[in-house]
């Protein structure tokens, strides 16, 4: 098998490994970020996602509201809710709030860090399948 085709068959290996161990890392990572982003900077996520989500000539707002949650023991405990509506000019809601924006807003940070790890995972693996094929090169020139 020739020098290139070694390389470039390892390289893909390596690739989709590396690929597999880098996402493992930054897409928990990406998810996390983008929960408490959206908790505790809420207003910055409704302003980079209302233009997106919202009806042309309005504004995206950030409404908090007092609500429940359920622990593991089935237990009520008070938490606070997140919804993003849109306003008109004059303040009328055009599109009442969901929390729809918290999720495409992780999806989105996800997204990225699947490109990134791909990227990264092409930092290591290039090199790495033209290591591979010269040491098969090598070896193949010993041998006969």
């Amino acid at each position: 098998m020739k020098a290139t085709a070694v390389g470039t068959s390892s390289g893909c290996v390596i690739w989709v490994i590396a690929f597999g161990l880098v996402s493992m890392c930054l897409c928990p990572l990406a998810s996390f970020v983008g929960s408490l982003s959206t908790t505790l900077g809420a207003n910055t996520v409704v302003k980079i996602m209302g233009p997106y989500l919202c009806p042309e000539d309005s504004t995206a707002d950030v409404v908090t509201f007092q609500t429940t949650t359920t622990d593991e023991y089935g237990n009520d405990e008070p938490a606070t809710g997140y919804e993003m509506r849109c306003l008109d000019a004059n303040g009328n809601v055009v599109q009442e709030g969901s929390p729809n924006y918290a999720f495409y807003w992780i999806g989105l940070l996800m997204l990225g860090s699947l490109v990134l790890s791909a990227g990264l995972a092409f930092l290591v693996a290039a090199p790495l399948g033209v290591l591979i094929a010269r040491w098969r090169g090598r070896s193949a020139a010993t041998t006969t």
